[in-house]
């Protein structure tokens, strides 16, 4: 300890700024830090080939080996060991449960991930060589991140599966959201566009902190980059796991797409108290403003009529909208073919489109936050030059909902296999060896003392004074 202070000494008294000292103190921790778990490792080491010497193993070589940890890179210096007849071995290696040919521990690979699904690769390998002593390059990034969306996939499906959760032991809530929607991405090396399946489902809205911001509760995010189909099926597969809703208020809500129908949301509800699905507003204006764009005042009126749910008086707002066209216009037939678009729309969907205090329910919010929540999936994954195909895109997409869902790290430790590699008991009784020849009693030095004498000289204890002296 004593030398460490002494060396920080020197660095400060040779540095002449802040900058300056606190470049030299990052490089010497980090060396420092280095030194000592290469030393623990080598003691561990030496017990672990005694250990093997006693079962007739010899020393064949001592390989250096490098691992890149979350603090910066260790040099292992280690033992293999062979006997007749069996395979070599690395006692530390086995003991520690380091695989061959892997120079990153799992917490890098956990983190690199993490960065990887908040932005670009090649922007987390700027990030990783900035803020460590160890670097990567993005097509190493890239191989971590596709592993790890790869596993959290497979594990998303496989755990529900495993779930044997009695009916009565389920969770019940007096209400439920789902909602989904689909995300379109740029084109990547494929030729058709890759899309984001989303299906999200929560328990309502509450209010947290003084500014009593809305914060979803208990948000589980599910996705797919093959199918709606898919992404309904693992979000049916965790409700099932979840829940128990036969007396539940199902609310659900879509923009209408393509897979996103009222009957797909029934098919993943099953039994429930009652089930109200909802047309996605904004959509649905969005709809009105695109077919009705030629008459600015009727398409308001649409859309307040829409919103006040007065079927009457929609069919009056498109009826006037018709009468107003001019057919002189050479855009006429391409009017009205758009109201007659949005006027079956808007027939079609009118149940969908009843405003949820008209349908007397517990609550009056909580939808449309699927579309608000793909900023997490757009911003990663859209525009700014990138390009994906399906595969990739779902992987990333999966770390993203994992993180999201507060399942990443037991999606990690429960799937692949270097997250479950245990210190073995050799390991560890090598480490209790290490400790038990460690231990010293610390030297207090030599005790200086004196007689105390409070008499003359010529007293007995006066006399036994001058004998010391």
């Amino acid at each position: 300890m004593h030398e460490i202070i002494t060396d920080i000494a020197k660095l400060l008294k040779d540095s002449t700024t802040l900058l300056e000292t606190e470049i030299a103190l990052e490089t010497f921790f980090q060396n420092v830090i280095q030194e000592l778990l290469q030393s623990a490792f080598k003691q561990v080491d030496l017990e672990l080939v005694h250990e093997y010497k006693q079962q007739g193993f010899e020393i064949d070589s001592v390989p250096c080996r490098t691992l890149q940890l979350s603090f910066g890179i260790v040099e292992i210096i280690r033992h293999r060991m062979k006997k007749a007849g069996e395979k070599s071995v690395i006692p530390f290696d086995k003991a520690i449960g380091l695989k061959p040919r892997i120079r990153q521990s799992p917490l890098v690979e956990m983190k690199v991930a993490q960065l990887a699904s908040d932005g670009a690769y090649r922007k987390a390998a700027d990030a990783i060589n900035l803020l460590t002593n160890f670097s990567l390059s993005h097509t190493s990034i890239h191989t971590i991140t596709q592993k790890i969306g790869g596993a959290i996939q497979e594990w998303t499906e496989e755990i529900p599966l495993q779930d044997e959760t009695p009916q009565k032991d389920k969770k019940k809530v007096p209400v439920l959201f789902i909602e989904g929607d689909g995300l379109m991405l740029t084109k990547g090396r494929e030729k058709k566009r890759p899309e984001i399946h989303r299906v999200q489902f929560h328990e309502g809205v509450e209010y947290k902190g003084k500014q009593k911001r809305p914060v979803l509760k208990n948000s589980q995010l599910f996705e797919s980059t093959v199918s709606s189909e898919e992404a309904f099926k693992r979000t049916s597969l965790w409700l099932e796991k979840t829940y128990d809703i036969r007396e539940t208020i199902v609310i659900s809500n879509s923009d209408g797409g393509s897979g996103y129908g009222k009957d797909r949301f029934h098919q993943i509800i099953g039994q429930c108290q009652r089930h109200e699905h909802f047309r996605d507003t904004y959509h649905v204006n969005e709809k009105i403003k695109q077919r009705m764009h030629f008459d600015k005042e009727m398409e308001k009126k649409t859309r307040a009529a829409v919103r006040a749910y007065d079927h009457d008086l929609v069919d009056v707002c498109l009826t006037t909208a018709e009468s107003r066209i001019n057919f002189n216009d050479e855009k006429a037939s391409e009017y009205l073919e758009g109201l007659n678009k949005l006027k079956a729309y808007l027939h079609r969907n009118w149940d969908s489109l009843k405003p949820m205090t008209l349908r007397d329910l517990p609550v009056s919010k909580g939808l449309g936050i699927c579309e608000s929540n793909h900023r997490p999936y757009s911003y990663r994954m859209k525009r700014q030059g990138r390009g994906f195909s399906a595969k990739g895109a779902g992987n990333v997409a999966a770390i993203i909902s994992a993180r999201k869902n507060g399942t990443y790290l037991k999606a990690l430790t429960d799937r692949i296999p270097d997250f479950l590699a245990e210190l073995q008991p050799e390991f560890k009784g090598a480490v209790r060896a290490v400790l038990k020849k460690g231990r010293h009693t610390p030297s207090i030095g030599v005790k200086m003392g004196k007689i105390a004498n409070y008499s003359s000289s010529s007293s007995p204890m006066g006399q036994l004074v001058k004998l010391f002296k």
